[in-house]
């Protein structure tokens, strides 16, 4: 009798974890599907299928994403800025011209690259950023901005749509007004930003919020009487009717380079992979996650950044270069990236510390 009570017990957790398994795999078609398909244009969908099928049935190795830093000029003082230890001043003379960034991009069509996220520094401060969204557009490529939303004004929001975008990013720190702004150093941020949200919305564009979470920000999360941070903002987006929020755990870079103690433990990490709703929160990005451990899509070869100024970088929070564009065609530059010393030491892990990564 004994062990018949074992075995059922055993059988029923089975199918409840298949279960609960196939409700998260449904979770994550439904959000795919409306961050990318409500955008989706024959050729994008062209450039998708194509590196779908280069690198899972001929297993090719192709990066999924460039995080193209088009500027480090911004608005905030965030404290937890990951690109503040780059530079002492921004040097805009020095930063890629339009033409050098639309040529990146027709060299990512060529390697089969399909999406390229203009990120920053604030990416609405470059020059021509409307015409460089149209430009990867039209070439077929899912172009998305992340941004602060501090110029994200409603004309904005409807300049980029008819430019192509696919989806737009904004950063949303706190469901509280007074710690957004004092996070980002400036004052009536948050405003700009929950309004932004709702202009993406009135204007069908898919817009994903973007937030960070700490030890702090998950006390409490998924338990009785839930009033996590990470739970407030969750509930806010729902309200603006954004598209989905996307999770980041803490780098140790940047602002956060001497604070090692905010990293979160692997346990943690788990309980919000396990406890977030698919269909509307991911954790940073579409190959984070591999069998419920958070890892770093930059040393599995899925993105990489390239700076303001050419440089090649494996994400926007590693100081390290690997040679520049303006000396080098960008395929050659992802060979080498991934044939160097630092890459191969690191390659496949979760490092999110930049000062832990081996050299």
């Amino acid at each position: 009798m004994g062990i018949t009570y074992v075995i059922n017990v055993w059988r029923k957790d089975m199918i409840d974890k298949k279960i609960k398994a196939v409700f998260k795999q449904a979770g994550k078609i439904i959000l795919y599907s409306k961050v990318g398909l409500s955008r989706m244009t024959f050729l994008k969908a062209y450039r998708m299928i194509r590196y779908w099928m280069l690198t899972s049935v001929f297993k090719k190795k192709v990066p999924w994403l460039i995080e193209l830093s088009v500027t480090y000029s911004c608005q905030c003082r965030c404290k937890h800025c990951s690109v503040s230890n780059y530079f002492s001043e921004v040097d805009r003379e020095r930063e890629l011209t339009a033409d050098e960034i639309k040529s990146l991009l027709k060299q990512a069509v060529k390697i089969s690259i399909p999406k390229v996220d203009y990120f920053g520094g604030e990416p609405l401060l470059k020059e021509d950023i409307v015409e460089l969204v149209r430009f990867g557009s039209r070439q077929g490529v899912y172009i998305s901005i992340t941004t602060n939303a501090w110029l994200l004004t409603r004309d904005m929001v409807k300049r980029l749509k008819d430019a192509g975008i696919s989806c737009i990013n904004i950063s949303l720190d706190s469901a509280e007004e007074q710690e957004h702004d004092k996070l980002r150093g400036l004052p009536g941020i948050y405003k700009r930003a929950v309004a932004a949200i709702s202009f993406c919305h009135q204007e069908g564009v898919p817009c994903i919020v973007s937030t960070y979470v700490t030890r702090r920000r998950i006390e409490g999360f998924a338990q009785p009487g839930d009033v996590s941070d990470l739970t407030k903002i969750i509930d806010l987006s729902r309200e603006l009717k954004a598209t989905a929020v996307r999770i980041l755990f803490p780098i140790i870079s940047g602002e956060w380079i001497a604070k090692k103690k905010i990293e979160l433990n692997e346990d943690e990490k788990l309980w919000v992979i396990e406890n977030i709703d698919p269909s509307f929160a991911f954790i940073e990005g579409a190959y984070s996650v591999k069998r419920k451990k958070k890892v770093c899509q930059a040393l599995y070869g899925k993105i990489f950044n390239i700076s303001p100024y050419g440089d090649i970088q494996l994400c926007v929070a590693f100081p390290d270069t690997f040679g520049n564009v303006r000396k080098k065609p960008l395929q050659r530059l992802i060979r080498e990236m991934w044939s160097h010393p630092t890459y191969l030491k690191n390659k496949n892990g979760a490092c999110c510390s930049t000062i832990d990564l081996k050299r």
